[in-house]
C-alpha cells in the first residue's frame, strides 16, 4: 500500500515537471510594456478634457493654507496651461508636464510655471522663508478616468482631486465666481452652530480653527477648505458637536453658510472687523504725532537708499498676514502675525520674515515707518471701527501708550508723506 502512495506522488511530480515548460505568464507583455501602457492611458485621460481640469490643490503637508482652485489643460505634445484663484482671473501660464514611472505613474510639472510653482516657491511671501507654502509639483497618479483623476502629492502626501471643467464655463468666468464667493467670507471669526452647541472659530487663509475645552483640556482643531462658487468644501469633514459636514453652502438672505442642521455664522467684533476687512491703508497724516516721528526717520533713511523716490503705499493686510510697502512702483512684503486678544483688542507682530524686496526696504530704513504699529515684540491696540457692519476707517490706540493713535482706512490711499 505504501509503495502505491509513493508511486502516485512520483507520477504527480513528473506530471508537474512536464507541465512547467507549458506554463504561461499571468500578465501580458513585459513589465516595461505594462508601464508604458499605464503612462499612455494616464496621458490619454489628461488630454481628454476639452475645457481642462479643475484641480482642488492643497499645498502644505499640514494643510496650513487651505485649498486652491487650479485650472489645468494638457496637450498631447507635453504642454500644460495653468490658471488659478491666486492670480487675476484672466491670467494664464503655459509650461511643460511629463508622465514618468516611479512605482506607478507620476505626473510632474517639470519646467517652471509662474502660477503653479508659486505654491512651491521657497520665498513666495507666504509661509516661512526657505519653505513658502510647501506645495507639490510632482504627484503620484492614484486613479485616472475621464470623470475624475486622483493625485497624491509626492512631498506633502495630500490628495488632489481633478474633475473636468464644464465646457459651457469659461476659465475666467469660473475664477471670477470664486473671487466673488470668497469676498463674502471676509470675516475673521465665525460661530459654528450644531446640535444646540456653538464653537467660535478663527479664519486664517482658507482654514477654520476651533478651540474648545474637553475633559478639562483645551483642544484646537483646524479644518482646511477650498472655496467653491457656492460655498466652502472641506478637505476632511468638520466633526464638531457630533456632526460631520463636508460642505457648506452660502445663504445670501441670512448671510450664513449652512448644511443640514449646521450653520456657520459671522461673529462680528471690532477685532474681527480689523482682521477680516482690509487691506488697511496708512497715511502720514493719520499716523499721529507719535507715529510721525518714526515715519520721518524712515523717510530720511530711505532717501539715501532710494533718491528721488518715496514710500507710495503702506498697508496692513491681516487676512494675508503681511505688511506691504510700495516704493518706486515696486512692492515689498513683511510677514505679519495678527492675534486677537479679546473682542476689542488685537496684537500685531512682525515675524522677521519677508520677501526679498520687503527685507530690502526694511533694511533701508523703512522698518521705522512700520514700528509704530508692528514690531518683533507684539504691539497691542484697542480697535474702534467707524461702522461695525461696513467699516471704512478704524482707529487703533496702543494699549499702555495713548500717544500712539493711528487711523487706517480700507479705501486705497497713498501714504502721502510731506515734510
Amino acid at each position: 500500500m505504501k509503495k502505491f502512495i509513493y508511486l502516485v506522488v512520483l507520477i504527480c511530480s513528473f506530471g508537474l515537471a512536464g507541465c512547467t515548460s507549458e506554463t504561461e505568464s499571468l500578465f501580458e507583455g513585459t513589465s516595461a510594456d505594462r508601464i508604458e501602457k499605464e503612462l499612455e492611458e494616464a496621458k490619454e485621460v489628461l488630454v481628454s478634457a476639452p475645457n481642462g481640469w479643475l484641480m482642488e490643490y492643497y499645498p502644505s503637508s499640514q494643510l496650513l493654507y487651505g485649498g486652491y482652485n487650479v485650472l489645468a489643460s494638457f496637450t498631447e505634445d507635453g504642454n500644460v496651461t495653468i490658471s488659478a484663484d491666486i492670480v487675476d482671473a484672466s491670467q494664464k501660464a503655459t509650461s511643460f508636464y511629463k508622465l514618468k514611472e516611479q512605482a506607478g505613474p507620476v505626473l510632474t510639472f517639470d519646467t517652471y510655471n509662474e502660477i503653479f510653482h508659486f505654491f512651491a516657491e521657497p520665498n513666495s511671501g507666504i509661509g516661512a522663508t526657505g519653505t513658502g507654502m510647501g506645495g507639490d509639483y510632482e504627484f503620484t497618479v492614484m486613479s485616472a478616468s475621464n470623470e475624475e483623476v486622483v493625485l497624491k502629492g509626492k512631498k506633502t502626501g495630500n490628495y488632489i482631486r481633478m474633475t473636468p471643467l464644464q465646457e459651457s464655463v469659461t476659465w475666467e468666468a469660473y475664477l471670477t465666481s470664486i473671487a466673488e464667493a470668497e469676498a463674502l467670507v471676509k470675516y475673521s471669526q465665525f460661530k459654528y452652530k450644531v446640535n444646540g452647541e456653538e464653537f467660535v472659530g478663527t479664519k486664517s487663509y482658507r482654514t477654520l480653527s476651533f478651540s474648545y475645552v474637553k475633559d478639562g483640556e483645551k483642544v484646537t482643531e483646524i479644518f482646511s477648505y477650498i472655496q467653491t462658487p457656492t460655498g466652502l468644501k472641506f478637505y476632511t469633514p468638520i466633526t464638531l458637536g457630533g456632526g460631520s459636514v463636508s460642505e457648506l453652502s452660502y445663504d445670501a438672505t441670512a448671510n450664513v453658510w449652512k448644511a443640514d442642521g449646521v450653520e456657520l455664522v459671522p461673529y462680528i467684533t471690532p477685532a474681527s472687523v480689523f482682521q477680516g476687512e482690509g487691506p488697511w491703508y496708512l497715511t502720514y497724516d493719520d499716523m499721529g504725532d507719535f507715529g510721525k516721528v518714526y515715519a520721518d526717520k524712515a523717510m530720511e533713511m530711505a532717501a539715501t537708499a532710494y533718491p528721488n523716490k518715496t514710500l507710495e503705499y503702506l498697508t496692513i493686510a491681516p487676512g494675508s498676514g503681511a505688511v506691504s510697502m510700495v516704493v518706486g512702483g515696486e512692492q515689498g512684503l513683511l510677514e505679519l502675525n495678527t492675534t486677537t486678544v479679546d473682542e476689542n483688542t488685537i496684537s500685531l507682530t512682525l515675524t522677521g520674515m519677508g520677501d526679498s524686496k520687503g527685507v530690502e526696504f526694511a533694511n533701508a530704513g523703512l522698518l521705522y515707518a512700520v514700528m509704530p504699529f508692528a514690531y518683533f515684540d507684539p504691539v497691542t491696540f484697542k480697535v474702534e471701527p467707524d461702522d461695525i457692519e461696513n467699516p471704512t476707517k478704524i482707529t487703533l490706540t496702543e494699549v499702555g501708550n495713548t500717544k500712539n493713535v493711528i487711523v487706517v482706512t480700507n479705501q486705497e490711499t497713498p501714504f502721502g508723506y510731506h515734510e
